[in-house]
């Protein structure tokens, strides 16, 4: 009896506050939606530069949202949660009033600085681009206060400044690797040891720093003179470095050397090889004589091949029961073994016919289980685009020599960047460029869609270190792979 009144006293007290517990629980997930909506309208907001135009009020959106979300993760109190976000509405309301007479006001400052920011001007030029930042800043708030003619004034100031830290950024981006090489060649005693080379690299720096003070946006052919420069003047002050070596330092030394680098191309030639001498003589010759070993290598191998089935020929003879069964049998396996030689044959020279396509700086070409990999070092965008200049065309239409002798093969075009700017601009800058492959290949190809595909992997699949400027040069790449899989070279 006693149990059967327990029951419905403890059920007359659980029941409310089971009902109280669930709405707080909603309002909590309400205010969360809240919070997370308020946090996607300040990001949107911040897409339309109100961040620039209406700094102030933009920062106040900014602070009283970090507020709530704070409140929210150690439970605060609902309504001064709501108290903030109410806040956030304000400001950013207010804010967004000012979109249109502000994007009027400051045009031409937004875009100068949505250049400099593709010109990478926060890492180049760091010191101008404070300075453009804080004009603009200036020019945002003269908009907040309703000062037209002010905000203009600073508009065109920070404007100037996005030009100067952009000229400044793409100068040390294009030209910078070029300088540090010339101070290295120069400490070298280039110019007295290898006069005829600093020379040469010289005129060529010049003509890319011409190119860049007449035109920025013809980047790619000053970028292209800017890492011949460079080439050069690692040239120089290598032959400088031989030239120590001797006691003689007139310019001997260096129509010596070159004349052995002479000697050692026309070696090179005989193999198919185009060597580098930046690096030295002993790199480049360690390079010839590694490709020679490799011919002498395929040879080897053929050449046991071929002993090994006569061997088993020999054998045959020897011990068969059944002579004409046995040599039945050995010559089915002559037959495999000789279609597995030219397979292989066929796919070597496959392969040696399409290194031969390119040069050494324009690509190397690599196998890596199945898949044939073109890896495209000479193809150069404009920094921060995904424009293909005609100065690449040469090199597409050798990769389109290449793709010819796969005709039902998968083609997939890859982007890659180094790490240098924004993770997620690298990953968008590297789909756009190679898209912009895919789509010039199949302009100029007859090729069905379906064969070649399109992706982008950003900073995500380095090949060299981004510590340095050559690293980084190979990681900006295109590789070109194609799906080996059913080729009958394969």
């Amino acid at each position: 009896m006693r149990n059967r009144v327990v029951a419905p006293v403890l059920l007359t007290v659980l029941v409310p506050a089971l009902c109280l517990a669930a709405p707080r629980a909603a309002v909590a997930q309400s205010v969360e939606s809240q919070v997370k909506a308020a946090s996607g309208r300040l990001d949107q907001d911040r897409t339309q530069h109100l961040d620039l135009i209406a700094p102030r009020f933009f920062q106040k959106a900014s602070d009283r949202l970090a507020d709530a979300q704070k409140l929210l993760s150690s439970g605060g109190s609902i309504t001064d949660i709501r108290k903030r976000l109410a806040d956030v509405a304000d400001a950013l309301s207010s804010a967004e009033k000012l979109e249109d007479v502000g994007k009027l006001l400051l045009k031409d400052a937004l875009s100068a600085r949505s250049d400099a920011l593709s010109a990478n001007a926060p890492q180049f030029a760091p010191d101008l681009w404070a300075d453009a930042e804080s004009s603009m800043e200036d020019a945002g708030k003269k908009v907040e206060d309703g000062n037209q003619n002010d905000a203009r004034k600073k508009a065109s100031e920070a404007a100037r400044k996005y030009q100067k830290a952009e000229q400044r950024a793409i100068e040390v981006d294009v030209l910078g690797r070029a300088r540090n090489l010339r101070q290295q060649a120069l400490k070298a005693n280039a110019n007295d040891r290898a006069p005829r080379t600093l020379a040469r690299a010289d005129t060529l720096l010049g003509q890319a720093s011409q190119i860049l003070q007449s035109d920025l946006s013809n980047q790619a052919q000053a970028r292209k003179l800017a890492e011949e420069a460079a080439t050069q003047f690692q040239h120089a002050a290598r032959l400088a470095a031989v030239a120590d070596t001797f006691r003689n330092r007139d310019t001997g030394v260096e129509a010596l050397v070159l004349r052995a680098e002479d000697q050692l191309s026309m070696i090179a030639d005989s193999v198919g090889y185009e060597p580098d001498f930046s690096g030295g003589l002993a790199p480049a010759t360690r390079q010839i004589l590694a490709s020679i070993k490799s011919l002498h290598e395929d040879r080897s191998n053929l050449e046991s091949q071929t002993a090994s089935l006569r061997q088993d020929l020999k054998q045959a003879r020897a011990h068969s029961d059944s002579l004409e069964t046995r040599l039945a049998q050995l010559g089915e396996k002559q037959q495999q073994v000789t279609a597995e030689l030219q397979r292989r044959q066929q796919r070597e020279r496959k392969l040696r016919e399409i290194r031969a396509v390119f040069d050494p700086n324009e690509a190397e070409v690599l196998l890596s289980g199945n898949q044939l990999i073109i890896r495209l070092y000479g193809l150069q965008f404009p920094s921060a685009s995904a424009e293909i200049k005609p100065d690449n065309f040469s090199l597409l239409t050798k990769v389109q020599r290449a793709l010819r002798e796969f005709p039902d093969q998968s083609i997939t075009i890859t982007g890659h960047t180094d790490s240098r700017g924004n993770e997620d601009y690298n990953q968008q800058l590297s789909e756009k460029r190679a898209e912009a492959v895919r789509e010039y290949l199949l302009a100029n190809m007859a090729l069905n869609a379906d064969r070649i595909t399109a992706k982008g992997y950003g900073e995500s699949q380095p090949i060299a270190t981004n510590d340095t400027e050559e690293g980084r040069a190979k990681n900006r790449r295109i590789d070109v792979q194609v799906d080996l899989t059913g080729w009958e070279g394969s």
